[in-house]
């Protein structure tokens, strides 16, 4: 008995080592044919492989971009002027595309290209992708469009969704039939990459076009205006992620890998308000279609805070069509006149000299002036342009002086002030320096290097060359009892002031200025219901790089403020090579006029009824 239980025993220990050593055998065969498979195919196979997995854009490992938002560009109220906005783009990766004409039929109506130029694109560059005789490997890859939006964007996301559920369900009726036909199915997306990117977006269209800009299609660099400026506080940064990408360039599940983080970029406030800049830039158009200028600015600023309400340029364009504008009008379209012209002042900058010269105690305000029309000068002859039919304006008080507009007294006047201090003046009212970013500087030379002529010439406008928004902050010391404020552009910016002339200076300049409006050259200035206060200016326009002016052109201007008596806004209307007419005050005072009542009634600012029956009375 006992013999018979080891027999038995015996020969279970000996199956049980024969099925493991079968099992192991078993084992190391599959193992062996892996990995014969695996030689195979990195081998033998390898090219065809490659092919096909270039062709059907097969499982790969590819990098993706994320965005970070670029900062706003926003009005004093906060009223965006910029921002970023979600767009779609559309790359094609021509040698994984199954379906050309598919591809082409559906996005055509999209992108606005022919279906014949779509399809022509993608056979064009698989083909040079798959001829590498120059050694050079072309991938094929190619963006069809960019910065798709809007409507247009909606009919892409519903075409790609569209194409998803119909491949879906043809791979799951596949399946159901368990039919030896692969579960692959083609589709018009193989080889489209659709992806979403920011597109820089401007609300206001062509509003404050040129003081805003625009940046690069890829949003990395201003290329004008704010977004140039200030591209360092807006810039965003952008991060990165990898991932398996599909056929279709979907990142497959559980394989993307964040590698940075983006970053936004930060808000840029503005002193404008975007009212007031639209009231400006409406009436500048009028002045474009009436006298057709080459150009034209007008800026509004609160004399108590040197914010700049408005900072308008014409022409203009909608920034959102800057491509299709910038090939109609040229890059030039975008220069902002209104920090950027240097022209010279003219007649504008005849109130600087006076009241520099009552400041420095050179002149009394009871004292006379005699014009006969023409000066001698050493060997030059100074003479005054006719208004009102004639030159000579004989005697003359000192409001008479800036209501005519006289060459000959103010050239008097400035020579009894002298080289230094005219020089001094005009620095201390800050003409000669950048008022705010963006902007440039005025030019005079040193006054060591004048002449008796020239310092007549500077002292009624000739020879000095300012920019409007330099002259509108030298106007405002006047409205601001002698303190001069710098111009604010961003609400940042800090609140800097300076005394330039005494109280009583400013306010008898206040009344000399009002004079022009009541019954001198600017008598088109007028405000119905406030008192306005202000200077015509009509300048030759000076030949660029050369010394002497331009025949028959000319840059007309008006600058003042209102209401007189207290005032809360100064306003500037620089008018470059107008027709119809050059005169400051036939070209640029309307246009202030019409500024000025319509951005004191937006302020609130009361008008005064009384004003109307004093100007009529001073015109009898």
């Amino acid at each position: 008995m006992a013999v018979r239980q080891q027999s038995h025993a015996a020969h279970s220990l000996d199956d049980t080592r024969l099925r493991l050593l079968l099992a192991g055998s078993l084992i190391v065969l599959l193992f062996v044919g892996v990995v014969a498979r695996l030689l195979y195919l990195q081998t033998v196979k390898a090219s065809e492989l490659r092919r096909l997995a270039a062709r059907y854009g097969g499982l790969r490992v590819q990098k993706w971009t994320l965005f970070g938002r670029r900062g706003q560009i926003k009005d004093r109220a906060g009223n965006i002027l910029a921002m970023d906005v979600n767009s779609l783009s559309i790359t094609i990766r021509s040698r994984a595309v199954t379906e050309p004409a598919q591809v082409a039929a559906t996005l055509s109506p999209i992108v606005g290209i022919p279906a014949t130029e779509i399809e022509r694109r993608i056979l064009e560059r698989r083909l040079a992708a798959e001829q590498t005789a120059d050694g050079k490997q072309r991938t094929g890859v190619f963006v069809l469009k960019r910065e798709i939006s809007g409507e247009k964007a909606e009919m892409l996301k519903a075409a790609r969704e569209q194409e998803r559920k119909r491949v879906r369900a043809l791979r799951q009726k596949r399946a159901r039939q368990s039919t030896a036909q692969s579960l692959r199915a083609t589709s018009w997306l193989d080889g489209v990459d659709i992806t979403e990117e920011p597109r820089r977006q401007y609300p206001y269209g062509p509003i404050a076009s040129a003081l805003i800009g625009f940046t690069d299609p890829d949003q990395e660099q201003g290329q004008a205006g704010i977004e140039r400026l200030f591209n360092d506080t807006l810039s965003a940064k952008k991060g990165e992620v990898r991932g398996i990408a599909g056929a279709r360039g979907q990142i497959l599940a559980g394989t993307r890998q964040v590698i940075s983080e983006p970053r936004n970029g930060s808000d840029v406030q503005l002193t404008i308000d975007v009212n007031v800049q639209s009231i400006a830039e409406g009436c500048l158009e009028e002045v474009m279609q009436k006298h057709q200028p080459a150009g034209a600015c007008a800026l509004v600023m609160d004399v108590h805070t040197g914010d700049l309400l408005a900072v308008a340029n014409v022409p203009r364009i909608d920034l959102n069509e800057r491509g299709r504008e910038l090939k109609e009008h040229g890059l030039g379209v975008m220069r902002n006149m209104a920090l950027t012209f240097l022209f010279e002042p003219g007649s504008t900058f005849k109130p600087i000299t006076i009241a520099a010269a009552l400041e420095e105690g050179r002149i009394r305000s009871g004292q006379g002036f005699y014009c006969a029309g023409s000066a001698k000068v050493g060997k030059h002859t100074i003479r005054c342009a006719p208004h009102g039919g004639r030159r000579a304006h004989g005697y003359q008080t000192l409001e008479e002086v800036v209501a005519h507009s006289c060459n000959v007294a103010t050239a008097q006047i400035g020579l009894a002030l002298g080289a230094t201090a005219l020089y001094r003046a005009v620095e201390r009212f800050g003409m000669l320096e950048r008022p705010v970013v963006g902007s440039l500087r005025g030019r005079l030379e040193p006054p060591e290097k004048w002449q008796r002529i020239r310092v007549a010439n500077v002292a009624f406008g000739q020879g000095v060359q300012v920019t409007p928004v330099a002259l509108l902050a030298a106007y405002a010391v006047i409205a601001n009892d002698g303190v001069y404020v710098k111009p604010r552009l961003l609400m940042s910016d800090p609140f800097e002031t300076s005394p330039v002339l005494s109280p009583e200076v400013a306010q008898r300049m206040r009344q000399y200025l009002r004079a022009v409006v009541e019954e001198g050259t600017g008598e088109l200035a007028t405000v119905h219901g406030y008192e306005v206060a202000g200077k015509t200016g009509t300048a030759q326009k000076v030949i660029p790089g050369r010394r002497g002016y331009a025949s028959g052109k000319y840059v007309a201007s008006f600058v003042g403020f209102a209401p007189a008596d207290n005032p809360r806004i100064a306003v500037l209307v620089v008018v470059d090579e107008p027709r119809n007419g050059h005169y400051g005050g036939v070209v640029a005072a309307p246009a202030f006029a019409r500024i000025t009542e319509r951005v004191l009634a937006y302020l609130g600012v009361p008008a005064n009824l009384q004003s109307e029956a004093r100007v009529s009375n001073a015109r009898r």
